[in-house]
């Protein structure tokens, strides 16, 4: 590969048909095998050193002892059947945190030892029939709701004998839908999204033979949504952590649907201001519009890192996007912009360029 000066565009219809693939493939923490050999497949495609961890997180290297790390997490919010009620109907707990409100008459896929059967996600009252106002006086919680399966059942044998347990797989229908205005819609673009930008970037590098000065790699983590994430995943050594990650649209945030957030500080604290200037500066030189915005109830693979004990400078970008964690909503003009600020900073030396 050789060095380009002129940064390359992301081409949005690859980068839409990516992110579409990467939806329908269910990776709930916990069953994230699937999504981890989908990314293994994805990467041979680029001159990487591709390892996965014991813990089966996925690393690609530019190279040996690599300083900089960009990570993006690979598992999604889901739910766990719990147990089964003597009405064969299932008791569920979450996987991730994400409200009852947004599982409520979700279609859903249950792993059985038997296969996968279909089912839906309903609160106990359902039927506006039979229950009247009390569908609607129903507080809102996970022990209010209930998994009806696809099967023939009124019991707990019937559905023990489908193959149903304890400690099964409920992965949610992500139910993508990407209009002509640019708007992608869809549950799990957290983090989905984020994965497919780092592909382009890894695209753009490859078609246009560009070549890092600074060798980095890129973690995909299979354990975010539960806390864990690149702390369990990252090499030693690394000077820097970036987090591709969803930003929270809403009245008191300051992210929009269109631009890159950077995030100057999360649940856990601030992150470091001079990488994160370093990302500014790079967002002003190379035109992609940006806001600066801080989140109070969030937490990333930096605050894993971090809490693991690295000494690692750490940033986070997001794509902005409305309705996090529950039916998801950004515009391609965001990932675009990330697209392009993940390949500036790839390409930049350790100082500004």
């Amino acid at each position: 590969m050789r060095h380009h000066t002129d940064r390359p565009q992301p081409d949005p219809a690859r980068l839409k048909a990516t992110l579409d693939e990467l939806l329908r493939i269910d990776s709930p923490t916990g069953d994230t095998a699937a999504m981890e050999a989908a990314m293994r497949e994805r990467l041979q495609d680029f001159p990487l050193q591709v390892t996965t961890t014991a813990r089966g997180n996925v690393l690609a290297a530019s190279g040996p002892n690599p300083k900089r790390a960009i990570a993006a997490h690979l598992d999604t919010l889901g739910a766990m059947v719990q147990s089964i009620w003597p009405n064969g109907r299932l008791e569920l707990t979450p996987l991730g945190t994400w409200s009852a409100r947004f599982a409520e008459g979700a279609r859903v896929t249950i792993k059985t030892r038997k296969g996968p059967i279909r089912g839906t996600i309903l609160t106990q009252l359902s039927s506006g029939h039979a229950y009247n106002d009390a569908v609607d006086e129903q507080p809102v919680g996970w022990s209010q709701l209930t998994l009806r399966p696809d099967i023939p059942t009124t019991s707990r044998a019937d559905t023990e004998a489908a193959g149903f347990q304890p400690g099964d797989i409920v992965c949610v229908d992500p139910q993508p839908e990407f209009t002509d205005s640019g708007y992608l819609c869809s549950r799990f673009l957290d983090n989905k999204a984020g994965i497919a930008c780092t592909l382009e970037m890894l695209s753009l590098m490859h078609e246009h033979r560009l070549t890092p000065d600074i060798p980095f790699v890129l973690a995909y983590t299979n354990a975010e949504e539960v806390g864990l994430g690149a702390g369990t995943a990252l090499p030693r050594g690394l000077d820097e952590l970036i987090s591709v990650d969803i930003a929270p649209v809403a009245d008191n945030q300051n992210s929009r649907e269109n631009t890159v957030s950077l995030g100057y500080k999360d649940s856990l604290g601030p992150h470091n201001r001079d990488l994160l200037g370093q990302l500014e500066h790079l967002a002003e030189r190379h035109h992609i519009p940006h806001v600066r915005d801080v989140f109070r109830h969030y937490h990333s693979d930096c605050s894993s890192t971090l809490n693991a004990g690295y000494d690692v400078r750490t940033a986070l970008i997001g794509f902005g996007t409305d309705s996090t964690h529950g039916y998801e909503r950004t515009h391609i003009d965001s990932l675009l912009g990330i697209t392009r600020l993940l390949l500036a900073y790839t390409l930049s030396p350790e100082h500004n360029d």
